[in-house]
């Protein structure tokens, strides 16, 4: 039987947010950096739809260390080729200073889905580093990572719990603003919403909740109450800001 994974949902609704975020009023992002924009550049292809001048950022530039087959596909010489940049085989952990120097820190928004946790703890640190130096004055970060829970997946070289990213992100120059939860157990939302709302409404969002659960499936599920819950999602997603 066909299965999407809550894995895979969560990250659609990552780059839908990001993309409203950078687009959207005063939280527009004109210069965009992705570090880690994987090799099917979702959020590169999400943001470089047309939309009219005011629908995408001005510039974007995605780096991945692996092969971009998108970059194969594209137009070259164009004024959408001049906008948005994909760099593939781009070691972002030692070769972030050369796009210190091809663009300064010029960018006012950085984003890293689900890369960090890949590297180990002293490349996390200059992977961060990098993003703050690229970052001008006042940029912001938008940062997902699973939370560790005592098992990490195989493939995952470091998780952080939610307080040692805490301390991260603060150690390499910047401010939490806000988190939120991407997906979680069906257990934990549950135990968040008793726990977390007031005793007057835990019945009514518990109703609401098992209602949906009789149609969804708890992958589908899993992303639902997540974002206000983010003390009980397996995955976390932040935005910071470059002190």
């Amino acid at each position: 039987a066909l299965r999407i994974h809550r894995d895979y949902l969560a990250h659609v609704f990552r780059w839908g947010w990001a993309s409203r975020y950078i687009n959207q009023g005063d939280t527009a992002a004109h210069r965009v950096i992705e570090a880690g924009c994987g090799a099917d550049a979702p959020l590169y292809h999400a943001l470089n739809r047309p939309r009219g001048a005011d629908g995408r950022p001005d510039f974007y530039v995605g780096v991945d260390l692996n092969t971009i087959p998108s970059i194969a596909r594209r137009k070259t010489g164009t004024k959408t080729e001049q906008r948005f940049v994909l760099k593939e085989r781009f070691n972002f952990v030692t070769q972030w200073p050369e796009l210190l120097e091809e663009y300064g820190a010029t960018f006012d928004m950085a984003v890293s889905f689900e890369v960090i946790e890949h590297m180990t703890e002293s490349h996390g640190d200059e992977y961060l580093r990098g993003i703050h130096a690229l970052l001008a004055p006042g940029g912001r970060l938008m940062i997902s990572t699973p939370v560790f829970n005592g098992r990490a997946a195989n493939n995952h070289i470091r998780e952080y719990t939610i307080a040692e990213l805490q301390d991260k992100l603060e150690k390499n120059g910047f401010s939490v603003i806000d988190r939120y939860g991407t997906f979680g157990s069906y257990p934990e939302i549950k135990r968040g919403i008793r726990e977390t709302f007031s005793s007057d409404k835990t019945d009514a969002i518990m109703d609401i909740y098992t209602r949906l659960r009789s149609f969804y499936s708890d992958d589908v599920l899993a992303c639902f109450l997540a974002p206000a819950l983010p003390d009980y999602s397996r995955n976390n997603a932040w935005l910071a800001v470059k002190e």
